[in-house]
């Protein structure tokens, strides 16, 4: 991971759950206190109205975060498994192949959000780990607020600071776009611009949902970036 911040499969997501704000990555914790019984349900399907789980897989022609190229161009393999709760606690687990360190990324997710009136809110700690080399370890706590088809994020890391613009919409009932502006801000050197076009496409397919996507990112004397990719989601 970069000193900056991921799209493909999360940028499908936030355009998906827009209206449930920050919700990116969800309850992978609630799924390990359900199965060890330290939250109890009285019927099976109460179980089902409380909680929902979900998983999704994809492949992508490279790993694009925050704009920014992960990798040296390769390809990458990425997916995540989740469980929200009604309460609006969530968890998730995700990973990304194609590191420019021929690493394997996992980013682990809890997030608690909500609504007040008509803002959204959402507030949560992501820790993003390797396989291979943990100097690349690190954490993040973010607080964010969402109006409409707006949301504004901060996020809080070990030497830095980043700040996120974003916006997601369905255009013409065709396909959803979505657009984001971060600034990162370190404690110590220049702060740069981060600019992330994307668009994807849900087909249906019965089980699962195929979604094609497109996501451009261009950052501050940085080359632009291009990914295209398929995810599918259950």
């Amino acid at each position: 991971m970069l000193n900056i911040s991921k799209l493909s499969i999360k940028t499908i997501n936030i355009i998906k759950r827009s209206e449930q704000m920050t919700k990116t990555l969800r309850n992978y914790a609630m799924a390990l206190m359900l199965g060890m019984g330290l939250v109890g349900v009285n019927t099976t399907a109460q179980a089902e109205e409380a909680v929902s789980v979900y998983a999704d897989i994809g492949g992508f022609s490279q790993y694009i975060w925050r704009a920014a190229a992960q990798g040296t161009g390769q390809g990458s393999l990425q997916g995540d498994v989740g469980i929200d709760h009604e309460s609006g606690l969530s968890a998730n687990v995700w990973f990304a192949t194609g590191v420019a360190t021929d690493d394997t990324e996992f980013d682990f997710t809890v997030d608690y959000s909500g609504e007040a009136g008509d803002i959204g809110y959402s507030v949560g700690f992501i820790a993003y780990v390797f396989a291979n080399d943990s100097t690349l370890d690190a954490e993040e706590f973010y607080v964010g607020a969402s109006y409409d088809i707006a949301s504004l994020t901060a996020y809080i890391g070990d030497g830095y600071n980043y700040i996120e613009l974003g916006a997601g919409a369905t255009v013409a009932d065709m396909f959803d776009a979505s657009a984001a502006v971060g600034i990162n801000s370190p404690d110590t050197g220049t702060s740069t611009t981060h600019i992330t076009l994307g668009a994807s496409k849900d087909f249906d397919m019965g089980s699962y949902t195929l979604s094609p996507s497109l996501t451009i990112g261009s950052v501050t004397d940085l080359d632009t970036e291009i990914a295209i990719g398929v995810n599918a989601a259950f």
